[in-house]
């Protein structure tokens, strides 16, 4: 399959997904009490079966216990913050909440009456009004999030099975999760009207790529117990080393998960590997994976790094009663009581 059409499928197959651009108060609480019960799950069975000293070797490669123990720390702390953002004020008048999602340059004015503009009490009046609310949540987390709701049951499932030595449930619980996190990155990520990196879904992104570094981190630990061969073939060193460059690339420009990736390369390489074949392979494949950053980063810098959006200069959000949720620049914003207009 050509690179071309490799895209025009991922293309189609993202054309299909429909982003949500509001959410009910219902959906999102039944969305917060799974994300907590889920995460809290995951965080106590990883902590448990991390403390566990483990198999005893020869394995022919074992990730070092340190680097994944900080990674899992650095993600759980940033799921926290990421989970966080469920959680505010439902100040609306209205059973749905408005989503934020895209960007556009050009400014656009919001959908009021007349009479309500030149209102001597145009602060309440907009209190009352469910088009303008501080409440702010982005359509990419509200996409994401039943995904990274499932990856946190898997990974806790995971850690029932490797505490008992189930390896190969294990290695089963690991690959769900991994293609539930590749799915949210590949996809969910890049929908038509939201693919850019923007200050409303940043985290997001940053969130779901660590995640999915961490669980390419964990495959090649139970991997390494499973697996019965101690010397590799010519073809599987290429194969693994092809899945590294797929994921860095397919996940550009942003960098995040190829760093993720570079991360996991660095700590099969300081682990303990009893096959120099594979300790080898895994140096030649931290090399390639950093050529391909290096060059993203030199495309990036040639494009003025235009999958990033609205980090140059400060936002501001924009209600309109049918097109909710778009974020604007600040400086075509302007205050009028409690209430932000965009300027036409």
């Amino acid at each position: 399959m050509s690179a071309e059409t490799w895209r025009t499928t991922l293309a189609a197959l993202r054309l299909k997904y429909k982003m949500p651009t509001t959410i009910s108060y219902r959906r999102l609480l039944l969305i917060r009490i799974a994300a907590v019960f889920s995460f809290t799950a995951y965080a106590c069975s990883q902590a448990y079966a991390l403390h566990l000293p483990g198999p005893e070797p020869p394995k022919p490669y074992s990730p070092n216990d340190s680097f994944i123990i900080t990674f899992f720390v650095l993600s759980a702390i940033i799921n926290i913050h990421w989970l966080l953002q469920l959680f505010f004020e439902w100040d609306i008048s209205g059973t749905t909440l408005p989503l934020t999602f895209g960007w556009s340059e050009e400014p656009c004015c919001i959908s009021a009456d007349d009479e309500l503009l030149t209102s001597p009490n145009l602060s309440e009046e907009f209190d009352r009004d469910a088009r303008v609310f501080t409440a702010n949540l982005s359509s990419a987390q509200v996409r994401c999030i039943p995904f990274s709701i499932a990856g946190n049951v898997f990974m806790a499932a995971w850690g029932y099975a490797w505490s008992n030595e189930y390896y190969t449930v294990s290695q089963i619980m690991l690959t769900a999760n991994l293609a539930t996190n590749l799915y949210a990155v590949f996809m969910l990520l890049h929908v038509e009207n939201d693919d850019r990196i923007t200050p409303a879904n940043y985290i997001t992104h940053f969130v779901m790529k660590t995640n999915t570094g961490l669980a390419v981190l964990y495959m090649w630990k139970n991997w390494g117990v499973i697996d019965p061969s101690t010397t590799p073939s010519m073809a599987e060193m290429i194969n693994s080393c092809v899945i590294f460059l797929l994921m860095t690339v397919g996940s550009g420009p942003d960098p995040t998960l190829g760093i993720c990736l570079l991360y996991d390369l660095t700590a099969l390489i300081s682990g303990d590997t009893t096959s120099e074949l594979w300790y080898y392979s895994f140096h030649w494949t931290s090399i390639a994976v950093s050529m391909c950053l290096l060059i993203e980063l030199k495309l990036s810098r040639s494009n003025n790094f235009s999958w990033l959006k609205g980090f140059d200069q400060p936002v501001g959000l924009w209600f309109h009663r049918d097109r909710p949720g778009r974020i604007y620049l600040e400086k075509d914003l302007e205050k009028r009581g409690n209430v932000t207009f965009v300027r036409s």
